[in-house]
C-alpha cells in the first residue's frame, strides 16, 4: 500500500485564506510565509508607482503598518478575490497617502535654507543632515536583508517600542528568548550595515 506524499514544510501547500488566517491568529511562521509568498509583489508595486530613493522607505514602512495595526487590511480582504490583487490595491494606496503626506511636509517646511543659518555653521548643519539620511537610508537596505523574524524584533523595538512582554507574546515566546533573539538580531544589523558602508565604521586603533 502506498503511503502519502508528505505535505512540504516550507507552506506552499497552504491557499492564501489558511496562510492570512494563521497570520491574523498570531501562529508561529505565519509571519515568514507571508512575507517569503508576497514580498516580490508588493516590492514591485511600490517600485513601479515611486522614485528609487523612496522604495526602501515604503517596504519598510509598509510591512510595520501591517504589523503595527494588527494585519487590519488583511481582516478586510475579501476571501472569495485574489489576495495578490487585493494586495496591489492596498500597497496603490499606501504609496498614494505616503506622498501626500511627504508632499504636506515640504510645502509646511521648505528647503534647508529657511531652517539654517547661513554660513559655515549652517553648511555643517546641512551636510550632517545629508549624512544621517544617506545613513538611514543603508539601515533600511541591511534591516531588509534580515530574516522576517529579525526584521519584526528590529522594528517592534526600535521603530515602535513594543514592550519585550508584548513582542514575546506575539511571537510565542519567552520573555528571555526574545531578549536572547534581539540581541542577535541586533548583531546581525550591525554587521550588515558595517559591511555596506565601512565608512561610517573607521577601525580604531
Amino acid at each position: 500500500m502506498p503511503g502519502k506524499t508528505p505535505a512540504p514544510a516550507d507552506g506552499s501547500e497552504l491557499s492564501d485564506i489558511e496562510l492570512v488566517d494563521r497570520l491574523i491568529r498570531g501562529e508561529r511562521g505565519a509571519f515568514d510565509l507571508f512575507y517569503r509568498r508576497h514580498e516580490r509583489l508588493i516590492y514591485h508595486c511600490i517600485r513601479a508607482r515611486t522614485g528609487p530613493s523612496d522604495v526602501p522607505d515604503l517596504f519598510q514602512g509598509f510591512f510595520e503598518r501591517l504589523v503595527e495595526r494588527d494585519y487590519h487590511v488583511l481582516k478586510l480582504w475579501q476571501r472569495g478575490t485574489s489576495l495578490p490583487i487585493y494586495l496591489s490595491k492596498v500597497v496603490r494606496n499606501f504609496v498614494i497617502d505616503f506622498h501626500r503626506a511627504k508632499r504636506w511636509r515640504e510645502e509646511s517646511v521648505g528647503g534647508l535654507t529657511e531652517l539654517e543659518p547661513f554660513g559655515q555653521a549652517g553648511d555643517e548643519t546641512a551636510t550632517s543632515m545629508l549624512l544621517l539620511k544617506e545613513l538611514r537610508r543603508k539601515g533600511i537596505e541591511a534591516w531588509a536583508k534580515l530574516d522576517a523574524r529579525d526584521r519584526v524584533l528590529i522594528c517592534g523595538k526600535f521603530c515602535r517600542e513594543t514592550s519585550n512582554e508584548a513582542m514575546a507574546a506575539r511571537l510565542g515566546m519567552s520573555v528571555g528568548a526574545l531578549r536572547t533573539a534581539l540581541s542577535r538580531a541586533q548583531a546581525k544589523l550591525l554587521a550588515t550595515l558595517k559591511n555596506m558602508v565601512p565608512e561610517y565604521f573607521p577601525v580604531r586603533v
